[in-house]
């Protein structure tokens, strides 16, 4: 059985929810927002003051997310402070907001994220509540490529994309500067289930053959999935990022709209605040990515050290074997 100490937590990046607000309201999202109807956003001071956490505790990179971050009033006074104060700033974005909003961030932000489920555009608005949204979100990859930063497009693996995902390769590769992150479904409250088996082996096939074609523009399926969702496990540990190489501790810490510090988005429990140092000692970001909650076989596999269970957000855990386990995993 694997040694616990040899799954390692190292967070590197605070993501911050910055607003609950987003002009689009699309059906696959994670954070299970509903549209510009919640319009909270996160008071400056807190923002700024988890700025000054990661600054003291040596995180060097600061993610804002939401909602749709650019709907803060604050945004460009937020983004300028996280880069005074010499953190590596990454924004995730839908692309909508004005020309003149992403001239003033693009100075100062290092990376964005792009959310690009389809590449059909009348389908895009259909699914996300937006009017010509495929085409706001190209002008700002141009718009950010232009300035000389890189751009992600994160596409949640939506099944209507089984078969269709060298689009995506191939605009990257007429884009470079874009990076393509296909992803696997969040379960959301509404949707605890968005991913079944079958949607995991038929993506795991597709995104394998993209490897082996454009090893330098596929690199995987990003956000935690358990190996052995998909039969062979090898394909699994081969095409998925596992939990404790991606997610969680092991890379990022979450601080939620409410201002309160989390080990994963999937986690409802909220750390008490207290030096990262100390937070690692202790048994609250230990226990979150502990191995003794999974199955027995879980903790015999060879790829737990990368896979550790899959997901370990709430909402997509289920027990097993006398243990809690991603409900994709085949026990």
């Amino acid at each position: 059985m694997i040694s616990e100490r040899q799954l390692t937590l190292n967070p590197r990046e605070l993501k911050i929810e910055v607003t609950g607000a987003c002009n689009l309201a699309c059906s696959f999202c994670y954070q299970d927002k509903q549209g510009i109807g919640q319009a909270r956003h996160s008071p400056e001071e807190q923002v700024l003051g988890w700025i000054d956490w990661a600054v003291d505790n040596g995180l060097p990179t600061v993610r804002f997310t939401g909602g749709e971050p650019t709907l803060h009033p604050a945004i460009r006074m937020l983004c300028n402070y996280a880069h005074l104060r010499g953190r590596r700033l990454i924004v995730n974005t839908n692309g909508l907001a004005p020309a003149g909003l992403y001239d003033d961030l693009l100075r100062v932000v290092d990376f964005f994220c792009l959310s690009l489920p389809v590449l059909d555009a009348a389908r895009l608005d259909q699914i996300s509540g937006g009017r010509g949204a495929l085409g706001k979100k190209l002008d700002f990859l141009r718009q950010a490529l232009a300035a000389g930063r890189p751009v992600a497009l994160l596409t949640p693996l939506l099944p209507e994309n089984k078969g269709r995902l060298v689009e995506f390769v191939d605009l990257v590769r007429k884009h470079p500067g874009a990076i393509w992150s296909p992803l696997r479904l969040k379960p959301t409250p509404r949707d605890p289930r968005p991913w079944t088996r079958r949607d995991a082996q038929d993506f795991a096939l597709e995104v394998a053959g993209l490897m082996d074609h454009y090893p330098a523009e596929v690199k995987g399926i990003q956000w935690a999935t358990p190996f052995c969702a998909v039969e062979p496990l090898e394909l699994g540990a081969r095409v998925f990022h596992g939990w404790a190489e991606q997610c969680g501790p092991h890379r990022s810490l979450a601080v939620g709209l409410e201002g309160g510090l989390r080990a994963c988005y999937g986690a409802r429990q909220t750390l008490r605040l207290a030096p990262l140092a100390e937070l690692l000692q202790g048994p609250d970001l230990g226990g979150h990515a502990s191995l003794a909650s999974l199955p027995e076989v879980c903790q015999g596999c060879a790829y737990v050290w990368r896979c550790a269970g899959g997901c370990r957000g709430q909402l997509g855990l289920v027990r097993r074997q006398g243990g809690w386990v991603d409900h994709l995993a085949s026990l």
